[in-house]
């Protein structure tokens, strides 16, 4: 009977929650997230940074990647002073017989020349040569009683044409000089030369024929001419060997330039 009657009341007990609607959950408790039902969801879109415009700037520099050479289309620039193109010589000269002169493939050049010529050929170089407005005596002995007559006066010879300033710009900064040793110094009108132009900052490759004292005081006359330029010795060439010193003369102009 008793058993019957906790029965009864347990039924009664849970037909009555059941008609008060349920249960609440606990407050405080976790939820999953998920929006109510009915509800929508609201999605706030992360902000994104800007993307990089193109072609609105400009590109750096890659550096490295310049190839040109400096020096690229400069030519080297090879001066000279010699007795011929400073002497009418006719054409029937006998070469043999006047001194620093030489007969060449049936041409006459000047010892000092053939120098300058043989160095302009190994460097890739250009010719320019020193001339005098009045020329020297065809004769050798009375070339040198001039050039001692020069010497002894101090003499500016007047030259023939200017060195042009844009010549000797658009050339590189080693300049060639070629002449002969006359009377231990240089050729006065060597002397007029250098007094006309400015080598400052310039390097002077110089190279010479004589007839036994080599470079005398040359060397030391031009630095005193030309303070601020870097003077060089090169090949000297006593007047009997010139003929034979072409390899001598391209093996140092090779070496050297």
């Amino acid at each position: 009977m008793r058993w019957a009657v906790t029965v009864l009341l347990s039924v009664l007990l849970t037909l009555g929650l059941s008609a008060c609607g349920g249960t609440d959950a606990p407050s405080g408790g976790e939820t999953d997230g998920s929006p109510a039902a009915g509800q929508e969801e609201e999605i706030v879109a992360e902000e994104m940074p800007e993307a990089p415009e193109t072609g609105t700037e400009e590109a750096p520099p890659v550096e490295g990647t310049d190839d040109t050479d400096p020096s690229e289309g400069e030519t080297p620039l090879v001066l000279y002073f010699s007795r011929v193109g400073n002497t009418s010589f006719p054409e029937d000269v006998d070469a043999v017989a006047s001194a620093s002169v030489i007969r060449r493939d049936g041409e006459l050049v000047g010892n000092a020349q053939l120098l300058a010529m043989w160095i302009a050929d190994e460097i890739g170089g250009d010719l320019w040569e020193i001339q005098t407005e009045d020329p020297y005596p065809i004769d050798y002995r009375e070339t040198t009683e001039a050039a001692l007559q020069e010497q002894r006066d101090a003499a500016r010879p007047a030259l023939r044409s200017a060195l042009d300033e844009e010549l000797l710009s658009s050339h590189n900064d080693t300049i060639w000089l070629v002449f002969p040793n006359w009377w231990g110094s240089l050729p006065m009108p060597l002397f007029t030369f250098f007094e006309e132009n400015d080598f400052a900052g310039k390097t002077l490759k110089v190279s010479i024929t004589h007839g036994g004292s080599s470079f005398a005081g040359t060397l030391e006359t031009i630095q005193d001419l030309e303070p601020e330029a870097t003077v060089i010795r090169g090949v000297s060439v006593e007047a009997e060997s010139v003929p034979d010193a072409e390899e001598r003369v391209r093996a140092w102009a090779r070496e050297d330039g």
